[in-house]
């Protein structure tokens, strides 16, 4: 099963701590990666066909990322159960909609996806995640209501499999378990004593040694990432974060 990653911040921040992490997860997860970041309403997106523990690239990135600084990531590991390992089967996958960029992460599987319509967007590869991206916007591009729009689409959508993903325009970022369990974890001021260590990994930080006094984010995992206080998202529901905190759920 892949695996997904994502971080709502109130400002621009690096994750080179947590990250580290979930690029270990590259070991079960063999068959692709890809981060994508905003730089204002454009998504800037790094994938590749392959396992991280093999990317010169993913191994480039968890090394020299310090000045890459975003309020809001995706990132993703693949374990292919639908689509060849292509690059344009890896995720995350971008769409343009109303003067944004979108960004869609899947882990699951659906079963007879097809017999939903699509018009506007029409998928490049051949997976049942970025059907269900295609199918996303296009309602959403059709809707006067994109909260209640998002999570009709992901009621509908969940009766034909797994379907946890990770989605943003850029300001907002949703999340949606219907299988497995998401896990998402609160960071906030103050940090002065706090300490993180890696699950994955012998590596810790002292998150005030890293950390503004201001400074809020959510991190979004498919399995705990640190040693921290992950909270367990209920199945069948969305989530609505924005600016570092959890807006609202379905």
């Amino acid at each position: 099963m892949c695996e997904l990653f994502g971080v709502c911040a109130n400002k621009a921040v690096n994750i080179n701590f947590t990250w580290r992490g979930f690029y270990l997860r590259g070991k079960y997860q063999k068959d692709g990666w890809g981060i994508c970041f905003y730089e204002g309403k454009s998504a800037k997106v790094l994938k590749e066909p392959k396992s991280t523990l093999k990317s010169d690239l993913a191994k480039s990135f968890r090394d020299n990322n310090n000045n890459i600084i975003s309020n809001i990531f995706i990132s993703h590991v693949r374990y292919a159960t639908q689509g060849k390992n292509l690059h344009e089967n890896t995720h995350p996958f971008v769409r343009g909609l109303n003067g944004r960029e979108w960004v869609f992460a899947h882990n699951g599987t659906l079963y007879g996806y097809k017999s939903k319509q699509l018009s506007s967007y029409l998928p490049e590869g051949s997976t049942d995640s970025e059907y269900a991206f295609c199918y996303l916007l296009d309602n959403i591009k059709n809707s006067k209501d994109t909260w209640e729009t998002i999570i009709e689409v992901s009621n509908e959508l969940s009766e034909l499999g797994c379907f946890n993903y990770l989605l943003s325009n850029g300001e907002k970022l949703y999340a949606h378990a219907s299988g497995n369990n998401l896990h998402y974890l609160q960071r906030k001021p103050p940090y002065d004593d706090i300490i993180a260590e890696l699950v994955d990994e012998d590596f810790r930080l002292l998150l005030g040694d890293k950390k503004s006094r201001d400074e809020k984010a959510v991190i979004i995992a498919t399995n705990p990432l640190t040693n921290e206080n992950w909270i367990s998202m209920e199945k069948g529901r969305v989530y609505e974060f924005e600016n570092g905190e959890l807006n609202r759920t379905s």
